[in-house]
């Protein structure tokens, strides 16, 4: 299947309406932890010297960021982060949030679907057909589902970094849900967030993810950490960059139940099984068997489409 890069990753600039200073929600040998911690964001696309400073040793060598494979170019994103001691129980942990984007359509496995991206950061899964044609996309009950009209193709990985930026930058949702039907806002243009220089990301040149977080450098996300097991059986920091599993550094007590629901779901479908990750205030990790019993389906959020059609993994 041919497909266009140029036509639709080609735009040259950040497209960006409004951004907020993040505010806090509530209170708040070597050491590996999971659970979910407030975050800060202290560096993007760091040189080997920013990394050896940052964590305190000496790295083998400077990191590369774009690289050629048998599925393509990729373009490496890396975030160091650092979780903010007085809000995580007095934890301070230092981290790499690691985003990977591949230079091609987000297909799901047979390629049936893919995803796709609007200009205000919302994403979702279409058939391939229909996104072709840009046809408006709407969910089971037969409503429009909360995406812009005009859309475009996500590459592999945009979607996971669109999400994780835009809960960093707290930038405010373009659509209200009113009478069972996603309705845009007359502030819409506030809620602009479009990553229009991906094409240049794989050619190293990451200048528009560092202006991104200048925006609000003192902003927090939290984020999900856990505990990822080797089949030698080594235990390493995992820190979760699932778009979906990111919650903005405001969230309150219902976003955490839907984030261990949405969790859950993630393992029913062989997501995360050598990764101990836990909906809980961040803490020291111990081991722990994993509860994987089925969520309840009853939701205060109103989703406008089946679990099925939303996260076509298999």
């Amino acid at each position: 299947m041919k497909f266009d890069f140029k036509k639709y990753f080609g735009k040259a600039f950040l497209a960006i309406g409004k951004t907020q200073e993040s505010k806090e929600s509530g209170e708040g040998g070597f050491k590996r932890y999971v659970g979910v911690g407030s975050t800060f964001v202290k560096c993007v696309q760091p040189t080997k010297k920013e990394i050896d400073e940052f964590f305190g040793f000496e790295s083998q060598a400077e990191p590369e960021y774009v690289k050629d494979t048998e599925n393509g170019k990729e373009a490496h994103i890396t975030f160091l982060i650092q979780t903010d001691p007085a809000a995580n129980n007095g934890i301070e942990l230092k981290a790499r949030a690691m985003f990977t984007l591949r230079q091609a359509p987000d297909y799901n496995r047979d390629q049936t679907k893919v995803r796709v991206i609007d200009q205000y950061g919302n994403y979702t899964w279409a058939n391939v057909e229909d996104a072709k044609v840009g046809k408006a996309l709407v969910g089971a009950n037969g409503n429009p589902q909360k995406i812009d009209t005009k859309y475009r193709m996500a590459c592999v990985g945009e979607c996971d970094l669109i999400g994780f930026l835009k809960k960093y930058l707290c930038v405010p949702d373009a659509f209200n849900y009113v009478s069972g039907t996603w309705v845009k806002k007359d502030n819409a243009a506030e809620c602009v967030f479009a990553l229009e220089h991906i094409k240049d990301y794989f050619k190293g040149d990451f200048k528009e993810l560092k202006e991104a977080i200048a925006l609000q450098p003192n902003n927090k996300v939290k984020l999900l950490y856990g505990v990822r097991t080797t089949d030698e059986g080594k235990q390493y920091q995992a820190v979760c960059t699932r778009g979906e599993l990111i919650l903005s550094n405001a969230a309150n007590a219902n976003a955490l139940t839907r984030l261990e629901k949405s969790l859950v779901n993630a393992k029913q479908n062989d997501v995360y099984q050598n990764i101990d990750y836990r909906v809980c205030e961040l803490q020291e990790w111990t081991v722990e068997p994993t509860n994987l019993e089925k969520p309840s389906q009853d939701s205060d959020l109103p989703f406008g489409e089946s679990s099925s059609d939303a996260m076509p993994w298999n």
